[in-house]
């Protein structure tokens, strides 16, 4: 008899939870907050977008979004009021992600309002600098992690890799990005770091064409050949097109 008396208590206990909560629900369901939430929330869902696979590489793709509904009730009832600023979404992620797929190279991204400059020399890097361009810079030591910059790691020799890369780990600046023919990548791949090949590579000898190609989602890596002229005629040209620079962090993410 007492178990029985026990069993019915829990019991109690549970309906009265699983009651309350129901309760809780329905009255938030019946508030003009959640009904204008309700009703505009399937207009602000997005698709995710699969990345793209073509053999050994791939486009990565990007995350759908749809309203939380109870979360987003929650700050606005916080609020007072229905404010659409306070909306909270969650992500849907794709089918295909780059993150099920790091063996494949990223040879240029799904965002075509976006593009990632890539360089290695430091005038360059100077440049772009005092002209607020985001950008990322290919190093190859510590000493010259000299800014508040995402770095890629170029080194192709074992240990001047790692000893690169434990330096990223300490100062949490590592993005695992590696670079196809500057780091190494034998390590880039047991680190299962992202791999990366420029969609355009400018050159003096190329400059024409390459400006010629440019478009949104372009990984650009420009070369230490060029000079500060030819370089300021790529970025112009980008500048033209209205396209936004983005460190390559951000090119090629998911998010």
């Amino acid at each position: 008899m007492k178990y029985i008396k026990y069993a019915f208590v829990v019991f109690l206990c549970v309906f009265s939870f699983y009651f309350s909560d129901r309760v809780i629900i329905f009255v938030e369901n019946q508030s003009p907050i959640m009904k204008e939430i309700k009703a505009n929330s399937e207009s602000l869902r997005s698709e995710p977008v699969n990345a793209v696979i073509d053999g050994n590489t791939i486009v990565p793709g990007q995350n759908g979004y749809e309203v939380n509904e109870r979360e987003s009730y929650l700050k606005m009832n916080e609020f007072g009021a229905f404010n659409d600023t306070f909306y909270v979404y969650d992500a849907i992620l794709p089918e295909v992600s780059l993150y099920d797929n790091l063996d494949k190279i990223i040879i240029r991204s799904s965002k075509n309002d976006s593009v990632a400059l890539i360089v290695e020399s430091a005038e360059l890097a100077e440049y772009l600098d005092s002209v607020g361009i985001t950008y990322s810079k290919i190093i190859y030591e510590a000493d010259e992690a000299i800014e508040d910059q995402e770095y890629l790691n170029g080194n192709a020799d074992e240990e001047d890799f790692d000893e690169l890369n434990s330096f990223f780990k300490r100062k949490k600046m590592n993005n695992k990005i590696c670079v196809i023919g500057y780091s190494n990548l034998s390590l880039c791949k047991k680190y299962e770091y992202f791999l990366v090949s420029p969609s355009v590579v400018v050159y003096p000898s190329n400059l024409a064409d390459a400006k010629s190609r440019l478009s949104g989602g372009d990984i650009v890596l420009l070369s230490d050949s060029l000079s500060l002229g030819e370089a300021k005629i790529i970025v112009n040209q980008l500048k033209y097109k209205s396209l936004n620079f983005v460190e390559l962090s951000t090119l090629i993410s998911e998010e």
